[in-house]
């Protein structure tokens, strides 16, 4: 059965097509299309010249030397990390390991729509617990995980979020460790935002498996290159850990290219990140200038490069439309990352 694009979808399209290419477009996802490049040139003739990393054994956890270097940036053991094409492999080979046919994953809502695409592909379900706007932050509504099923099996955790660019506090961490430990689930951390906000620490006192997701799609501004990890926080790794390397093993889908760059490419992200984050900076007061000016009720992300904006008794999409036809302005419509009516999500990425 074929697929029809939405109305919004339609009108949206259309727009575009009429307006051409000179918009301010707030929904870039990727640095590069906003003018900051990570420059892999010299990495590619230093590789070509010298072949040796072809021909390496294959490791389902990722050859050792890329292990190494991964662990170096995220500060741990090389034998925490297990190598990926992608965090949405990471997340599958993790849903493969914890869960079975018709099992539940807690996701936060508002949030990214691919976890609920990945789950569907998994056959397995999702179920909400919800952040929630107070005064001038976001915070986790840590009641609403007591609605979660008995066969939830993995908790998610988006830090920072995405989009509200949440990072959770001490408390709503313990909180949430303490509610896998009760129920047994694992806790998977999708950190892919980690460089471009305030660090944080993961409590690691409790008896729960936790995964950390990243990759150089964020880290480096590099998606083409299909690198992604998993840093595993594991109190009892055995089971785990061979299971985890049994379902790698079966696919083996980052290449040895790929491994070979993020070797070479993560020592040297700090200058990258550093021109990211003022990016941000700049954009974020330039955006709440903006939408300030147009009655926009504005609560501050932490991380990420990512902005929510509301604007009461709106329709989203209208909006949405509404900035792109009198203004020259895309942005993406709240109702895509399941928020309430009335908001509006821009990347901080765009700087005119």
């Amino acid at each position: 059965m074929g697929l029809t694009p939405s109305p919004f979808a339609l009108k949206k399209r259309s727009l575009l097509k009429e307006l051409g290419p000179d918009i301010v477009d707030l929904t870039i996802s990727s640095p590069m299309q906003a003018g900051i490049s990570f420059d892999i040139a010299d990495d590619l003739r230093y590789l070509a010249e010298n072949p040796d990393w072809q021909f390496k054994a294959p490791d389902a956890c990722g050859q050792l030397y890329a292990r190494k270097a991964i662990a170096a940036y995220m500060q741990c053991d090389e034998n925490d990390i297990f190598i990926t094409s992608s965090s949405s492999e990471s997340y599958s080979a993790l849903f493969q390991v914890f869960c079975k046919k018709g099992d539940c994953i807690l996701t936060p809502v508002p949030g990214y729509p691919l976890i609920d695409t990945l789950a569907e592909l998994a056959e397995l379900n999702t179920h909400p617990y919800f952040l929630k706007p107070n005064k001038d932050h976001w915070e986790i509504d840590l009641d609403s995980l007591d609605s979660a099923p008995p066969n939830a099996k993995i908790l998610l955790l988006i830090a920072p979020h995405n989009p509200t660019g949440h990072i959770p506090s001490k408390k709503e961490f313990e909180h949430i460790l303490q509610f896998c430990e009760k129920h047994k689930l694992a806790l998977i951390i999708d950190g892919v935002f980690y460089a471009y906000g305030p660090s944080y620490e993961i409590p690691c006192n409790y008896n729960v498996p936790i995964f950390f997701l990243d990759g150089l799609s964020k880290t480096a501004g590099l998606p083409h290159i299909k690198v992604g990890w998993i840093k595993a926080i594991v109190p009892e790794k055995k089971n785990i850990y061979d299971a985890l390397e049994y379902v790698l093993d079966s696919q083996l889908n980052c290449s040895y290219l790929g491994q070979a760059l993020c070797a070479r490419v993560l020592p040297r992200v700090g200058e990258f990140q550093q021109r990211v984050v003022e990016r941000l900076k700049t954009s974020r007061v330039w955006l709440g200038d903006y939408f300030s000016k147009i009655w926009a009720e504005i609560i501050p992300s932490t991380g990420g490069w990512y902005q929510s904006f509301y604007f009461p008794g709106a329709d989203d999409e209208e909006l949405c439309l509404r900035l792109l036809k009198e203004n020259k302005i895309l942005t993406n419509p709240g109702f895509l990352f399941d928020f309430d009516d009335g908001w509006l999500v821009c990347s901080l990425l765009y700087y005119p």
